[in-house]
């Protein structure tokens, strides 16, 4: 953690949640992970997992505090005061062996979005290649920190082929993507499906046609599969080099209801589009330790005007 996000770490312990989340001009809270596991996981290496039972102490955390909406009610608009709507990225089969299950249990509504490149184990993301080769070398007593890019997925492949590692053999045994099927159950049991571009390239890296590209291929096969009552799009990564032109084409072309980035709780200016927290961060025990520091940062960001999400 770095030095100033300690100090606010710290700060923070002396209010309460009620006193944070206080003032009229608030974002809805909208936390996001990626997986839960109680197992060892190759993709540890691209974001903390956390176990079951500090999922289910997050959300117990969130159902004590603020209220879950569904994904319609976030496009309403209406009453998002001291409210939460959770999502999953990636569509990792832990969703729905592990995640679906808590949230019914509990009565959380959420969405999950996928990359349909990779429904149905029939490809593997370029940072979990990158994760999985970083594991394959840890085992073998050499340290790695592989973390390529989109623009590197040949490389990684060509490395894969030279250690023996046969992506398609992998994804046969390890089946890390929910198939077509469990989001289909999924979507019966009250669940969103939204989309998450593709096959997840770093936007930033990527011209605006190729950007929309991603946006439009990915929405189509939404509405192609599913019933969406709202059409929905996550920015793999982040929304950073997303230019006004990029946004503009989604309303003019209605490609998506609501988009989503990832900068935390902060205010956003692009109409339909929020800014969601990842719950995955390093350096806090709990739910409650992150919450508190991320909205006492946001209110220290009020004061200097730093509180709502700006883009080129």
């Amino acid at each position: 953690m770095k030095i100033l996000s300690r100090l606010i770490s710290l700060a923070s312990r002396s209010f309460s949640i009620a006193q944070l989340v206080d003032g009229e001009e608030m974002p809805v809270l909208l936390p996001f992970y990626h997986l839960v596991s109680d197992q060892e996981h190759p993709f540890q290496y691209n974001y903390r997992v956390l176990s079951a039972s500090r999922f289910r102490e997050d959300l117990d955390f969130l159902l004590e505090h603020f209220e879950p909406i569904s994904l319609e009610e976030l496009h309403s608009g209406m009453n998002l005061k001291n409210s939460f709507h959770l999502s999953f990225d990636d569509g990792l089969r832990e969703c729905f062996e592990i995640i679906a299950p808590i949230l019914k249990e509990k009565g959380v509504p959420a969405t999950f979005f996928v990359n349909p490149a990779f429904v149905d184990n029939h490809d593997l993301f370029h940072r979990y290649k990158a994760a999985v080769l970083n594991q394959f070398f840890a085992k073998k007593g050499v340290i790695s920190d592989l973390q390529n890019t989109y623009a590197d997925l040949m490389s990684l492949d060509q490395m894969a082929e030279d250690v023996g590692l046969n992506w398609q053999e992998y994804l046969e045994k390890e089946n890390p993507y929910m198939t077509l099927e469990q989001l289909f159950q999924l979507e019966r049991d009250g669940f969103s499906i939204g989309a998450h571009s593709w096959d997840h390239p770093e936007f930033w890296l990527l011209d605006e046609e190729r950007q929309l590209d991603e946006i439009r291929e990915s929405m189509e096969w939404l509405v192609a599969n599913f019933s969406p009552k709202i059409k929905a799009f996550a920015f793999p990564f982040t929304d950073f080099g997303v230019s006004r032109f990029v946004f503009d084409a989604i309303r003019r072309e209605r490609l998506c209801d609501l988009t989503f980035g990832t900068a935390g709780v902060k205010l956003e200016k692009e109409s339909r589009h929020y800014q969601r927290l990842s719950m995955e961060a390093e350096g806090y025990k709990s739910a409650r330790s992150l919450l508190k520091a991320e909205y006492l940062s946001y209110q220290l960001k009020r004061l200097v005007d730093q509180h709502v999400a700006k883009r080129e």
